[in-house]
């Protein structure tokens, strides 16, 4: 669970996974395990504000997250191989 006010909630493309985002300055992903519950595999901190809108790219582009924050940054985040990995690609100033 997030320690703050939950800002966004994404689906993938096939609905199997679910990406949160809050004001504890966090991205959380989610996948839903065999009796239904939604587990977390991955907490993503790389913001220094609260973070207000996750987004899952089309998955031709492959696991790919992007993430926008009050700290004025968006960064995209890129599923590596299992088990689980997840890196910031970039990190663009809005300013």
């Amino acid at each position: 669970l997030h320690e703050d006010f939950i800002h966004d909630v994404e689906y993938d493309f096939y609905g199997k996974r679910l990406a949160t985002c809050s004001s504890d300055h966090k991205i959380k992903m989610w996948s839903a395990g065999p009796s239904g519950e939604w587990q977390c595999e991955a907490e993503l901190e790389g913001h220094k504000g609260a973070v207000w809108k996750v987004a899952w790219a089309h998955p031709e582009f492959g696991q790919i997250l992007a993430s926008c924050s009050f700290d004025q940054n968006v960064c995209i985040w890129e599923e590596q191989d299992a088990p689980l990995t997840v890196s910031s690609q970039s990190s663009v100033d809005s300013k």
